[in-house]
């Protein structure tokens, strides 16, 4: 998790967690992806690949699951193959986005999603600006809300969206400054 006493986690750290049936301690499978409904800010659910012929896959509902630092219980009815919804929701897509303000400044590219694994809200988007510029001053946060452009491979956010990113605090300027508070 990230920050101190702050519940919020990184997409990329739930993905490949083991999916265990909170009834029966069962493997259900490994996390594939999350997903949302349009736009929302609120997660809808998991997808799970299960081993086997065919490497099924199956939707789990967040309100369904516990997020854990090691593995995510399903509690619940479970149906044995809930068919993989589409993955027009996949929260994936919205990963390698490059972030334009409206007046045309490239601001960086989407590279993972935050998100309270209490809730199941999306916090935010974490913008990647170079590798240069993440290992120096870190990558910034943009608060998540419903975006109207997005184009393609580009997400374009107003000017007010703008001035509400924020610094993740790493990157080597604000660890050597936090340093010498």
């Amino acid at each position: 998790m990230i920050g101190k006493g702050r519940n919020i986690i990184r997409r990329e750290s739930i993905l490949g967690l083991p999916v265990i049936d909170g009834r029966t301690g069962e493997k259900l499978g490994v996390v594939k992806d999350l997903y949302v409904k349009g736009q929302s800010a609120y997660l809808e659910g998991l997808y799970v690949t299960r081993k086997g012929w065919g490497s099924k896959s199956i939707g789990i509902p967040f309100d369904d699951a516990t997020v854990g630092y090691d593995a995510i219980i399903a509690e619940g009815v479970l149906p044995v193959n809930r068919p993989r919804q589409t993955q027009s929701g996949a929260l994936e897509n919205l990963l390698n986005k490059r972030v334009v303000r409206e007046d045309g400044v490239e601001l960086g590219v989407i590279c993972d999603i935050i998100l309270n694994p209490l809730t199941g809200r999306i916090e935010g988007l974490e913008i990647s600006e170079s590798v240069i510029g993440d290992l120096i001053s870190g990558r910034r946060i943009l608060p998540y809300g419903p975006y109207e452009s997005m184009d393609g491979d580009i997400l374009i956010i107003t000017m007010e969206q703008a001035q509400n990113i924020t610094s993740s605090n790493r990157g080597i300027k604000n660890i050597f400054f936090n340093k010498l508070e």
